[in-house]
């Protein structure tokens, strides 16, 4: 009778074998980085659009959106928002000389400066207030001269535009006003996505220069940083320091993170952000005012590959890992998505990539 069982394997199938469950343990231990966590932060000086991005996230993952709770407050930060920015606008008309075209507007004009500058603080009369000053010519001639003469969100003129249904009784905002509204990021905040069947904890903190000492705190167990640029602000000076320029204060945090030892390992994803709002500008603004060695004129294509190269050449440490560079539009849903899935690939590749696979 015959022997039972199957033939002793040759070498080459013993080889063979022993590969395959190295690859299996190989793709296991990549998974489960993939699974354990991914952890990303954002980083990126004020009014940046980092909080944006942040928003962008809870829209795409898989339990996308935002609680009855969330949309309320956001309600309450428009309202802010429209009085706010009419308030500047009219403080700055007042310091600039510049008076508005009709009485209405002028009796309006005084109700606004005088309404606490608190989303609480809203009434039909002040929608209907911020709506005339709106359509004055006053207001619009000084309107014209934001950046140059005073601060003003630069989503200011978008919720001006949508006066009338802001100011409407059942007023809700949609997604448009939820990524638009602008909400100073103070402290840390930290949300878990899921996107594509992969788990994100993304870390948003502030960007003003007050709350940056708070991020040392951020920085352990970092996948990758998400640095996030204003690139039409080339020509606007801080906040909260007037004698600096925005885009070389960017340039200098950027230089800071990109060579700190804390991120030697982390991947690093540079969005140029508010590409729309710097197309539209670098035709009415020399960027070569602010970079003198910039030589491309009114050129789209121009000014952008200068401000990614301007970025990207910072980079001193672990020259030879390529920084993962975006032009991207906050506001713009289907971008940021198409945007987040190459960061998903790119985190996918860089785990495969630890354990050397």
């Amino acid at each position: 009778m015959g022997a039972c069982g199957s033939a002793e394997l040759t070498q080459e199938q013993k080889d063979a074998r022993k590969k395959n469950a190295q690859i299996d343990r190989e793709l296991a231990a990549a998974r489960g980085k993939l699974n354990h966590e991914n952890k990303l932060l954002l980083l990126g000086t004020g009014e940046s659009g980092k909080s944006t991005i942040y928003k962008q996230m809870k829209i795409i993952s898989a339990l996308g959106g935002f609680t009855k709770e969330e949309t309320a407050a956001f309600k309450i930060a428009v309202y802010t928002n429209c009085i706010t920015q009419m308030k500047v606008i009219v403080a700055a008309a007042a310091k600039l000389k510049i008076d508005t075209a009709s009485s209405e507007a002028a009796a309006a004009s005084g109700r606004i400066s005088s309404v606490a500058s608190e989303g609480d603080s809203w009434s039909e009369e002040v929608g209907q207030d911020i709506k005339t000053l709106w359509a004055d010519s006053g207001i619009q001639e000084t309107y014209k001269l934001r950046d140059k003469e005073y601060q003003l969100n630069d989503t200011a003129n978008y919720f001006f535009d949508n006066i009338d249904r802001v100011n409407k009784s059942d007023y809700t905002p949609d997604l448009q006003d939820i990524l638009r509204v602008r909400v100073r990021s103070t402290g840390i905040d930290e949300a878990k996505f899921t996107f594509d069947n992969i788990a994100f904890t993304m870390v948003d903190v502030g960007g003003q220069r007050s709350e940056r000492r708070k991020w040392i705190h951020c920085f352990e167990g970092i996948q990758a940083v998400l640095f996030t640029v204003s690139l039409s602000e080339y020509d606007q000076k801080l906040r909260e320091d007037a004698t600096q320029n925005r885009s070389k204060e960017s340039l200098l945090l950027f230089d800071e993170i990109v060579n700190s030892q804390w991120f030697v390992k982390s991947s690093f994803i540079l969005f140029l952000n508010k590409i729309d709002l710097f197309e539209k500008k670098i035709k009415i603004s020399p960027l070569s005012k602010t970079f003198p060695e910039y030589t491309g004129g009114s050129d789209f294509e121009a000014a952008k590959k200068f401000m990614k190269t301007a970025f990207e050449r910072l980079r001193k440490n672990n020259v030879d890992k390529p920084i993962n560079t975006h032009f991207t539009c906050a506001v713009n849903t289907e971008n940021v998505e198409v945007v987040f899935q190459t960061i998903r690939k790119k985190l996918v590749d860089d785990a495969f990539d630890v354990v050397g696979f």
